[in-house]
């Protein structure tokens, strides 16, 4: 066998060793193993296309701290909390702004038809996240339940590009009454004890399922996201 044979037929052992492991992929651990492969033949075939996949499944790992899209001149940190596929959800680490759940007189609303998710999907989508940015985001179908406590409506399930969470996604995602806690109360999009209020995540981290009435304009934002990877 001539000696560029066997350099060819190494290289390819690594790549299909490598590939296997980005495939195959179980955690951190396999990820790595693939970057490093990957990265003594960087020149051979698709290595370093394969190479910025792996980064960017290690960098959106469940768990992790991301940054994406900015607010008011702020990048917006976000924390991956799920995963469906090549899809990871983001829900925003901070209040991104205060704003009232819906702008009313003394007008009933569900998610479907409150002011601050037409907000979301249309004034923050547009300014929080540039045209490229804006393509990663993937319309999501939310069940919105009754409230758990008060048997209020929550309204028909909805198509979303940015939405608040859940009381049932809170405590999902975020189980820990501390790790919910922050600068202020924040909404969540299930109605309270009547269709004039929603449920927030008080500043200590409680639910207080009763509600908030909607009207109030000092609630705090913290939006939730599917994007999509190119891996």
């Amino acid at each position: 066998m001539m000696a560029e044979e066997i350099v060819n037929a190494a290289q390819e052992a690594l790549y299909q060793r490598a590939k296997d492991k980005y495939m195959h992929y179980a955690g951190a651990e396999d990820l790595n193993e693939a970057v490093a492969l990957f990265e003594q033949i960087s020149d051979y075939k698709q290595s370093a296309s394969y190479i910025e996949k792996c980064r960017t499944l290690l960098e959106y790992m469940v768990g992790n701290e991301v940054t994406f899209g900015s607010f008011d001149g702020a990048p917006i940190r976000w924390r991956v909390v799920d995963l469906r596929g090549k899809m990871r959800l983001l829900l925003a680490e901070d209040i991104v702004t205060r704003r009232c759940y819906h702008r009313t007189t003394l007008e009933d609303a569900t998610w479907s038809d409150c002011s601050l998710r037409q907000w979301l999907n249309k004034d923050f989508l547009e300014s929080a996240f540039t045209p490229a940015e804006r393509m990663k985001i993937v319309p999501n179908r939310l069940t919105n339940p009754r409230n758990r406590k008060n048997y209020t409506q929550g309204g028909p399930n909805t198509m979303d590009r940015v939405h608040v969470p859940s009381p049932e996604e809170i405590e999902r995602y975020m189980p820990e009454q501390q790790s919910r806690a922050g600068d202020g109360w924040w909404w969540l999009r299930s109605p309270g004890s009547n269709l004039f209020s929603a449920v927030a995540v008080y500043d200590d981290g409680t639910l207080y399922e009763n509600g908030i009435h909607i009207d109030y304009e000092k609630g705090g934002v913290r939006p939730a996201l599917w994007v999509l990877l190119k891996v």
